[in-house]
């Protein structure tokens, strides 16, 4: 099946219509006799409205109705459960069927909100770094679970409306961009902004999240100032459980349910598929043309270290990624962004940094900086500040356009690496709902 074809349907089967795109569900509701503009108007009703049954859908005439109701469904998939941090990330959990579970995380921020999603239970790169890496491979997400991860928030941003920003948010953002006016100083500089989320980042990376009484605010979910931060929406990171390449076909019919105009509307540029660099996939994904970018997940400068954290990297030496990443075409205006894990003792050191460098020099990116979260059992630890700082130094100084993202959500095992399937509780300072 290549990525556009439609999901296969057995004679007498009922249809999902949430994985279906709009000249899909045309083809399907011409069997009834509809003309092609029912299809636009049924995948509104399913992405851009969100109805959760057929009889929802009011607009339509009561016997097409009908005649939906014996043949389709739409499926809906409802987190089990959500972890609330202090610093106003959640976690959702999903229930696989199986007795596993998978993640979704809404992070949200002055000027937009990002959900990053999963695309697989389990993994099958087995990346040291990464706690799904270290959990069995269950299974692939199908696109309906994977764009249902999308809707399921959507709906609980659409129950809450208009979110207040949190003071100390405001503060910051204020504080920032005085900052950036006043000293000309732009996103490369690590303190001032997170690319990926559009967070202003705390001036020191957080040993736990914000929580109230400590001098930075009120957490969030109090009484607020009256600036309003989004409440849909508007970023989406393909960064959660799996490897997202590695269920193609999925994935890509995800990106376009996700990214059309008709539905969910999260703008291709703002919709992120990252990848260990599985090479041959990177090439078909872009040749896809779903306009959305690529993020390549690196966490070694030399193949040796990187093929013990990154099994999977065997298939593919920095040589052949970099020399891919050169011929590869992007879209317009596009360029690669490089998640580049600060693990000390695998590539976290400044002899590192100018290696990077080098490789950066060879083809359009921008770098974010994860400093390693840690997680029970990891075998690595978190890097100190200063070591973080150094590397950060050697590529600004060579002006590469570089990051440092601290992660949110880390008291709820929602930071970036932290994403596993496990037990149904909140950890310490989280709260369950």
């Amino acid at each position: 099946m290549t990525s556009d074809a439609a999901p296969s349907n057995t004679a007498g089967a009922v249809t999902d219509l949430v994985p279906l795109l709009p000249d899909e569900l045309a083809a399907l509701l011409a069997e009834a006799g509809e003309p092609p503009y029912r299809g636009r108007q049924v995948f509104a009703w399913v992405h851009a409205r969100r109805a959760t049954s057929i009889d929802a859908m009011t607009d339509l005439p009561k016997a097409l109705r009908a005649w939906l109701g014996t043949r389709c469904l739409v499926s809906r998939i409802e987190p089990v459960e959500v972890l609330s941090s202090a610093d106003g990330t959640r976690k959702l959990l999903f229930d696989d069927g199986a007795g596993g579970l998978y993640n979704s995380v809404i992070m949200p921020s002055p000027d937009r909100v990002t959900l990053c999603i999963s695309s697989q239970v389990g993994c099958r790169m087995a990346c040291g770094f990464c706690l799904t890496g270290c959990m069995r491979f269950r299974r692939n997400l199908t696109a309906a679970e994977i764009a249902g991860q999308v809707l399921a928030a959507a709906r609980i941003l659409d129950a809450e409306g208009a979110v207040p920003e949190p003071a100390h948010r405001e503060a910051e953002r204020i504080r920032s961009g005085s900052q950036e006016r006043g000293a000309g100083r732009s996103e490369r500089s690590w303190n001032l902004r997170d690319a990926t989320v559009g967070v202003p980042a705390t001036p020191e990376p957080p040993g736990g999240a914000r929580r109230s009484g400590t001098g930075a605010g009120p957490a969030p979910g109090g009484p607020q100032p009256g600036r309003t931060r989004p409440a849909h929406v508007s970023n989406v990171v393909f960064m959660g459980m799996g490897e997202p390449l590695d269920n193609f076909d999925e994935v890509v019919r995800a990106v376009r349910l996700i990214t059309h105009r008709e539905g969910l509307r999260v703008a291709p540029r703002r919709t992120t598929v990252s990848t260990v660099g599985l090479l041959p996939e990177m090439r078909r994904f872009l040749e896809a043309g779903t306009g959305a970018s690529l993020a390549l997940s690196l966490c070694a400068t030399t193949d040796e270290v990187r093929s013990r954290v990154v099994p999977a990297s065997r298939r593919y030496p920095l040589d052949a990624v970099v020399d891919a990443l050169r011929g590869m075409p992007l879209p317009h205006g596009h360029s690669y962004t490089i998640e580049y894990q600060l693990i000390p003792g695998v590539g976290a050191s400044v002899e590192d940094a100018r290696r990077l460098s080098r490789m950066l020099s060879l083809f359009p990116n921008k770098v974010n900086l994860i400093p390693f979260n840690p997680w029970p059992g990891a075998p690595f630890r978190e890097p100190t500040p200063a070591e973080v700082e150094a590397f950060r130094a050697v590529l600004a100084e060579k002006h590469h356009r570089v990051t440092v993202r601290w992660s949110r959500g880390r008291d709820i095992g929602a930071a970036c690496g932290q994403l596993g399937g496990g037990e149904r509780r909140g950890p310490e300072g989280g709260e369950t709902r």
